[in-house]
């Protein structure tokens, strides 16, 4: 019975694990990760926004950050692609 129990175990955690790895393996598209924070306050507001992942097979990342307050507004924004 112990053995049977154990079986079962190994195969409910390697089957997900075998079967996610083939899922990620053939994916090539779509973002990998995202990220983005929103503030604002009587004294200005700030927004930033990261990406990263995978469209049509090529790799990408960008990072979008914006600011403004009574004195002004500034952007920044870094990208690259593959």
């Amino acid at each position: 019975m112990r053995k049977l129990a154990k079986a079962i175990a190994v195969g409910a955690v390697v089957v997900p694990v075998v079967l996610g790895g083939a899922a990620v393996a053939s994916a090539d598209s779509g973002p990998g990760y995202g990220k983005a924070d929103n503030s604002a306050t009587i004294y200005g507001g700030s927004s930033s926004h990261t990406l990263s992942g995978f469209k049509d097979g090529k790799a990408y990342f960008l990072k979008v950050s914006k600011t403004a307050n009574s004195t002004g507004a500034t952007g920044n924004a870094t990208g690259s692609h593959s």
